[in-house]
């Protein structure tokens, strides 16, 4: 574009070259150049309507140009002179948090706060700056005002998720994120993430409607099928499916194996602290077992079990898990296939299987109990874990998670009925779930 092409005129109809000035530094501005752009905000005159502006966007170049304190008094003259300006203040906060300088930065945006107290954005620069200076109680307000002004900023809600992260405060931030997906959701949100919000918000109608509709667009997709049943609390007993099917535990386990153990960290998985405690209570290192690790995933038990095994055998329905228990080099053998159907293909009886937080994916627990029986000698043991159902109207439920819980009594019922001898029974917290803990029963079983 040539110089002629942004000419305007004044009111008497000369050019108006000051303005012409403004303009071209402007477009030299937006292309990155500062130093040719510095030159043409310095011809426009005193004089001249575009000179207050000239002198804003001058303050910006330079501070672009690293000339700070030069930069910053441009800005604050041009925002006097101009009564305010709140885009301006804006403006001049952001480069006083550019240059470290958030004292000054918190005053001007307070400033401009309390005179256009409406404006999203610059609550949230308030907060990012207050959060900067530690003011966390002060920054957790702007966010919050933030967010009641535009219910649908995800910047706001990502703020103040990530402010109360740093502040160890996990289940506000999970549920702030969550909230911030849910009203604006991103071009990449998926109808399991979206519908797991809903579910951590505790919006299970919600979540109930988002898995329905993802069944409905994929009825061969077996994990929103799955899903629906966990999260529609309008289903009876005789609709929800007795177990976890098998392709929903292969497409769940083989998408997040790599993720798995990361994942099992953060919840405080306490699985194999549990088993390490039991197998070193009651059994002997020089015991040489021959042990079945049942529903073994990644192997992560594999380091505990193996002290006390001669052989060791893992059995699992991913074959991704699988692969990383094979890293391990810890087992005689690993077979990918679901574990009551392994059991029913082996003669070999064990003198121990371990089922650790593997019955969560089952409802009816009956014929997997009768395999148990089945395969392990007299006398041997029968160790696992399971969440535990508060509604004792019902033998099992399935939880909005997605996974099963069983009563007390109807674990007692099924051991008592297949031939095992309970010999530990402890309720413990086996994870927790957004800082809430899932509580559940370690069992230790002999086969009578």
């Amino acid at each position: 574009m040539s110089q002629n092409d942004l000419t305007t005129t004044a009111d008497d109809g000369s050019i108006d070259r000051s303005r012409v000035a403004f303009e071209r530094a402007l477009e030299l501005h937006a292309g990155g150049d500062y130093v040719s752009a510095v030159e043409l905000y310095g011809d426009i005159s005193p004089n001249s309507p575009a000179f207050h502006e000239g002198q804003h966007f001058l303050g910006i170049a330079l501070h672009h140009l690293g000339q700070y304190e030069q930069a910053v008094n441009l800005l604050r003259s041009s925002l006097a002179a101009t009564g305010g300006r709140i885009d301006w203040a804006n403006n001049l906060g952001n480069i006083l948090n550019a240059q470290g300088r958030f004292d000054e930065a918190v005053d001007v945006f307070e400033r401009a706060v309390a005179q256009a107290p409406n404006q999203a954005l610059l609550w949230i620069n308030l907060g990012a700056t207050q959060d900067r200076l530690a003011q966390f109680e002060k920054a957790e307000h702007a966010y919050q005002t933030a967010i009641t002004i535009e219910p649908q900023s995800q910047q706001a809600y990502s703020l103040l998720s990530s402010l109360y992260e740093r502040q160890k405060m996990q289940i506000e931030a999970v549920r702030t994120y969550c909230s911030g997906y849910i009203v604006a959701p991103r071009e990449t949100t998926t109808p399991y993430l979206l519908g797991k919000a809903y579910y951590v918000l505790g919006r299970l109608d919600e979540a109930a409607e988002v898995y329905r509709q993802w069944k409905q667009d994929e009825p061969d997709n077996p994990i929103p099928s799955h899903l629906y049943a966990a999260c529609s609390r309008h289903n009876n007993q005789d609709e929800i499916p007795e177990r976890c099917s098998e392709d929903y535990v292969n497409v769940t386990f083989d998408e997040y194996a790599d993720h798995f153990e990361g994942k099992l960290s953060q919840l405080d998985y306490r699985g194999p602290a549990l088993l390490e405690e039991i197998m070193a209570r009651h059994f002997s290192q020089d015991a040489a077992l021959n042990v079945l690790d049942a529903g073994c995933g990644t192997g992560l038990c594999a380091p505990i079990l193996r002290p006390y095994a001669g052989l060791m055998t893992g059995v699992d329905l991913s074959g991704s898990m699988l692969e990383l228990a094979r890293q391990r080099g810890l087992y005689e053998a690993l077979h990918k296939m679901e574990i009551g159907t392994f059991l029913k293909s082996v003669e070999t009886r064990y003198d121990l299987i371990a089922c650790m937080d593997t019955l969560i994916y089952f409802g009816v627990i009956d014929d997997l109990f009768a395999q148990f029986s089945a395969k392990i000698k007299p006398e041997g043991w029968l160790i696992f874990t399971t969440e535990i159902a508060q509604d004792e109207t019902r033998s099992y439920q399935l939880n909005p998670s997605g996974r099963y819980s069983h009563t007390a009594a109807y674990l007692r019922t099924i051991m008592e009925k297949h031939g095992f001898e309970c010999q530990v029974f402890n309720p413990e917290t086996l994870r927790t779930e957004l800082q809430v803990p899932v509580g559940g029963v370690i069992v230790l079983a002999q086969r009578r």
